[in-house]
């Protein structure tokens, strides 16, 4: 009977409960205004970090809370030759904010490439 009881309990489905985090998709600014398709950046936030996919060692790559800049309303990820920047803004014409990815090359002092990002939130594996 204890047997019987006990394979029972293993076929019943579990439910496990992922972390909630965001989503992020972000599109080139200029290729959203000139209309050229091209493929966004995907970004995952969670609590323990900044999760992308580097296509240079095709997989991916967490980027840990504690090495991110977290600020009220932005957070930056700061590469060898780069840092990234989201940042939560309205834009003109908008009421409500918008998330924005800026490319900041840190050495030369100037932005390389600004990216209009859609968020998503949801349940992370």
């Amino acid at each position: 009977m204890l047997r019987i009881i006990l394979f029972i309990l293993l076929l019943l489905p579990t439910t496990s409960n992922a972390d909630q985090g965001l989503k992020i998709s972000c599109l080139n600014m200029k290729y959203v205004v000139i209309g050229r398709k091209h493929d966004p950046l995907k970004f995952t936030m969670q609590a323990v970090g900044l999760e992308y996919f580097d296509k240079e060692k095709g997989e991916f790559v967490m980027i840990e809370a504690n090495k991110l800049d977290i600020g009220e309303n932005q957070i930056t990820a700061r590469f060898a030759d780069y840092e990234l920047g989201f940042q939560m803004i309205v834009l003109d014409g908008d009421t409500e904010p918008s998330m924005t990815m800026s490319k900041y090359d840190f050495k030369n002092n100037r932005f390389l490439e600004h990216y209009k990002c859609d968020v998503e939130t949801g349940n992370i594996e």
